[in-house]
């Protein structure tokens, strides 16, 4: 039975534990009145008593005939008992019927009654106190008499200073019984509508609540909750759920990642110090994933609609989960770096393959002198263009990465044209992030350049139909600025704030691996507390622009992408 209970779920406790105190609850109440009502009864009854006695000691038929009985007793008892009992028994039953009284006895002052309900006890002796009457007062007491207990009051019949009687009145304790118990029905009635509608109301609670815990006991709510609150504050993940407009509930790894900090939940969205871009992600409809940089941390957070039992109103919860891909955006930087890299040297050693095939081939035909002015030739615009680059930039991976792009868009027929005016000493980005941006940005513009169909006036006449033009520099306040222009169709003005989406093309074959650079591009510069504008001239200009680390923030967060031409380039002559 004690394993039963233990097992039984927390709907099942409250009901039964509701109804056992709602019923001992109503019967200590009805105890309680019961109690009280009893003392009432009697109280008015003694009450009753006493105002009718001393009423009847002064009644004057009363006060002559019991004067008459005590004047003739000195002479005879018997005649005295018989005229007064002949004169005052019919009057004592009138008084009974008339009040709420059991009895009314008239009696000599020796105790001898004169009347009685039963005439057998007519000529006895009354059975009580009588003394405390006898000296002029009043006795108010509950005494068994020949009717049973009784709640009564005697008074003396006094005529000329003397008392000539007695006079007692009472209501027996059956009757003062019998009137609480009439009143007690009606209170049982009411306690028993009281328990009945207290235990309907449990019930419907308990039902409710059976729905709500999954009719679980609370043994295993109370694991359940360990292990819920265990799950939530060891996952790597951050979770966040925002019920209406205020958040409920936030792990420990939620409160890092966001910088919510010790606040106390629930809390108003407006109130909370959420990052802009994190409350962008909860006024956006729907579900989805972003990507949102937070500090110097670069999060995905995905939004989905939360089904939560209970919540204040249905469909308006939401669950933000939270991932830090700060670490695998950098790797993925450093990747990317690489690959690009990697694709330049290809296409370096792509080239230099043609000319020594070229070259083979004319010693072949017995054309050494050719071959030999061909092969000086190579060497000497390889030279001068290393030179140019290596001159130009003293950091080792962006001359590189040039020098592999100059190779790369040559491949591609297109022309690739580059200033750098960064002073020495100047170059405080890690060359991966560098590469990054750099890499992406040129990679995109000599595919836009290679694809574009071709375009007539003296700039593009003057670098050939292909081009892409790139230049590094610093601004007045030290930041470092990234230009690159193309002769493509450049960027459609309705997909300008598209551009920067992960997935995101213009080409029509997109694949599972494209739409990716331009969205690595925007992670990497935001994480370096930069901007990206997107232009447009004879095809897509972007500039970017990263400040300095010891360099005051912009005023306005939200401005990480804009679609003006204020820095535009045009393209330069190739030198």
């Amino acid at each position: 039975m004690r394993r039963r209970w233990r097992d039984a779920s927390i709907a099942t406790r409250l009901f039964v534990q509701s109804t056992v105190l709602l019923v001992a609850s109503a019967v200590a109440a009805f105890a309680l009145l019961a109690f009280d009502a009893q003392a009432d009864a009697e109280h008015e009854a003694t009450v009753l008593s006493r105002d009718v006695v001393l009423a009847l000691a002064t009644d004057p038929t009363i006060e002559t005939a019991t004067a008459a009985a005590f004047a003739e007793w000195s002479v005879d008892e018997d005649a005295a008992i018989a005229d007064a009992s002949a004169q005052l028994q019919p009057y004592a039953l009138e008084v009974v019927d008339r009040t709420r009284l059991d009895y009314v006895t008239i009696m000599h002052p020796s105790g001898i009654r004169y009347t009685h309900p039963d005439p057998d006890q007519i000529g006895q002796r009354f059975l009580g106190s009588t003394a405390e009457a006898l000296a002029g007062g009043v006795v108010t007491e509950t005494f068994e008499g020949t009717l049973g207990p009784s709640v009564r009051a005697v008074a003396p019949v006094v005529v000329d200073g003397e008392v000539v009687g007695l006079v007692s009145g009472g209501v027996t304790i059956a009757q003062v019984t019998s009137e609480v118990v009439t009143r007690l029905w009606v209170v049982a009635l009411v306690l028993l509508g009281a328990v009945v509608l207290a235990a309907v109301a449990a019930w419907l609670l308990a039902r409710r609540l059976k729905v709500a815990t999954g009719g679980r006991g609370v043994e295993e709510l109370a694991h359940l909750f360990a292990a819920h609150e265990a799950v939530l504050h060891s996952v790597d993940d951050g979770l966040l759920l925002v019920e209406g407009d205020a958040i409920v509930l936030a792990n420990d790894r939620a409160r890092t990642l966001l910088a919510l900090g010790d606040v106390v939940l629930p809390i108003a969205v407006a109130d909370a110090a959420l990052p802009r871009t994190v409350r962008r992600v909860l006024a956006q409809p729907g579900d989805g994933v972003a990507p949102v940089l937070v500090g110097r941390r670069s999060l995905v957070v995905e939004r989905e609609a939360a089904d939560v039992p209970g919540a204040r109103r249905a469909g308006t919860a939401t669950m933000l989960t939270i991932r830090d891909r700060t670490e695998l955006s950098r790797m993925a930087g450093e990747l990317d770096a690489v690959r690009t890299l990697a694709t330049a040297l290809r296409a370096q050693t792509h080239e230099f393959g043609n000319r020594m095939h070229t070259i083979a081939s004319l010693l072949s035909l017995g054309e050494p002198e050719r071959a030999l002015e061909v092969a000086a030739s190579e060497r000497d615009l390889g030279q001068r263009l290393a030179d140019r680059v290596v001159g130009a930039d003293e950091e080792p991976v962006i001359a590189a990465l040039l020098l592999g792009k100059t190779a790369q868009a040559r491949e591609r027929a297109v022309d690739l044209h580059f200033e750098t005016r960064l002073d020495p000493g100047t170059h405080w980005v890690d060359p991966i992030d560098f590469v990054t941006i750099l890499g992406n940005l040129v990679d995109n513009a000599i595919d836009a350049a290679a694809s574009a169909r071709a375009r007539t006036g003296a700039t593009s006449r003057e670098l050939g139909e292909r081009w892409v033009a790139v230049y590094l520099g610093a601004d007045d306040d030290g930041a470092i600025v990234m230009q690159v222009s193309d002769s493509g169709e450049g960027v459609p003005d309705d997909a300008r704030e598209l551009a920067f989406e992960q997935g995101w093309t213009t080409k029509e074959h997109g694949g599972d691996g494209r739409g990716f650079g331009l969205a690595l591009v925007r992670q990497t510069v935001e994480r370096l507390g930069g901007t990206i504008e997107l232009g447009r001239e004879l095809g897509a200009v972007v500039t970017v622009v990263l400040p300095r680390p010891d360099a005051e923030p912009p005023a306005d967060d939200d401005a990480d992408v804009r679609t003006s031409t204020d820095r535009s380039l045009q393209p330069r002559r190739r030198s």
